[in-house]
């Protein structure tokens, strides 16, 4: 996950918005939110004049070797929507989401985030990208509040907000009774529940979570859709990678499927791809160009 947003006004079109909140009933006035809290507009109509598209690719490829993990993937996700990524293993979904929270380069094609070349504007885009991968990523010899503390400083909130938040993400994924307890002693779900509550204090604007429900008991599972819920409400853009077919798909508006590092299917609503299948014809090498 990425610590540095961009300013809020330079994402947020014109016209009423809304920030995402932990809880509708206690979401924080905006005057109490770090000036560099994202405010994430509801799904648009169309009424606003033309707002660019969440996600955009164009023949994007990965290789690693002569082994090829994307193979020529154009796709187009609108601002808001939630889209199920599915696809066997190895089929190029990690690799997909990893290229748009900019954690690896693609080896060709282009790649945009709201409207903001990612290959040439990394740093402005992991402004707006939170990327929930297998590894959560914690500081073991900190406390779960601690460690939402930190997460809340690196994310822009003051003292007093980035408390406030922290304790309200932690209640939100039913840790607040182990919040003062080292991150170490912590299971594998209790770890997976605090990166949700890191991704509900961070705030994003595009969300990539890859296998979200893993790890965790069913009550984990049902508070992995009901955050999917909320962040969908919010106007955020969520991309779920799953093995669990069915329950994503639920959750979606669209739907993306992955064989062997190509399209083989996309259906629903707000998203849009180039020829499904094919061999990917690629016209912007970046290969070597990783920094």
């Amino acid at each position: 996950m990425i610590a540095d947003f961009v300013p809020s006004s330079e994402l947020t079109p014109p016209g009423p918005g809304r920030t995402l909140s932990l809880h509708p009933s206690s979401a924080l006035a905006p005057s109490s939110m770090p000036q560099t809290t994202i405010y994430v507009a509801p799904r648009l109509a169309g009424t606003l004049g033309t707002i660019p598209p969440a996600v955009a690719t164009v023949e994007l490829a990965r290789l690693f070797g002569r082994s090829a993990a994307l193979a020529g993937v154009s796709l187009t996700v609108e601002m808001g929507r939630t889209v199920a990524l599915l696809g066997a293993n190895g089929a190029g979904k990690t690799t997909l989401l990893r290229i748009l929270a900019t954690a690896i380069r693609p080896s060709y094609g282009s790649v945009s985030i709201d409207g903001i070349d990612a290959l040439q504007e990394a740093e402005r885009v992991r402004g707006r990208v939170v990327y929930l991968s297998h590894a959560t990523g914690h500081y073991d010899d900190l406390t779960a509040q601690e460690n939402l503390r930190f997460a809340a400083t690196m994310f822009g909130w003051g003292e007093r907000e980035g408390g406030e938040v922290a304790r309200e993400a932690l209640a939100t994924v039913v840790l607040d009774a182990v919040s003062g307890q080292r991150v170490r002693t912590f299971s594998a779900g209790m770890r997976k529940r605090l990166a949700l509550a890191r991704v509900l204090v961070a705030r994003p604007s595009l969300l990539l979570l890859d296998e979200p429900h893993a790890a965790l008991d069913g009550d984990g599972m049902t508070l992995v859709d009901e955050l999917i819920g909320l962040w969908r409400e919010a106007g955020v853009t969520v991309m779920v990678a799953s093995h669990q077919a069915e329950r994503v798909t639920s959750l979606a508006d669209a739907t993306v499927r992955l064989e062997a590092g190509l399209l083989a299917e996309v259906g629903g609503a707000g998203v849009t791809a180039g020829p499904v299948g094919g061999s990917p014809r690629p016209r912007m090498a970046v290969a070597g160009t990783d920094r």
